[in-house]
């Protein structure tokens, strides 16, 4: 099984292309660079948001497992308990 990348480091390593995009938006000022700093700063909350999501993804797929792990030791407790008893 492949390993995909990281998200944090795909969203990390388009932080220096927006920076260097912001950068050339200035140079070549007007109503551009406004523009540009309003995209980015979308893009950026944007980024923020799908942090938050992934993170409370994770904490429901860490309480979903901790969830199946306790009922499969009580559905093992219960089988061992109940082969006891007939014999």
């Amino acid at each position: 099984m492949t390993r995909r990348p990281d998200q944090d480091e795909q969203l990390n390593t388009l932080l220096p292309s927006l920076a260097r995009l912001k950068l050339r938006a200035a140079r070549a000022g007007g109503g551009a660079e406004a523009e540009l700093v309003a995209l980015i700063d979308e893009i950026e909350r944007i980024r923020r948001e799908l942090a938050r999501g992934r993170e409370r993804v994770a904490a429901e797929l860490a309480r979903a497992t901790e969830r199946t792990t306790a009922i499969s030791a009580y559905a093992r407790g219960a089988n061992a308990a109940g082969r006891s008893g007939r014999h």
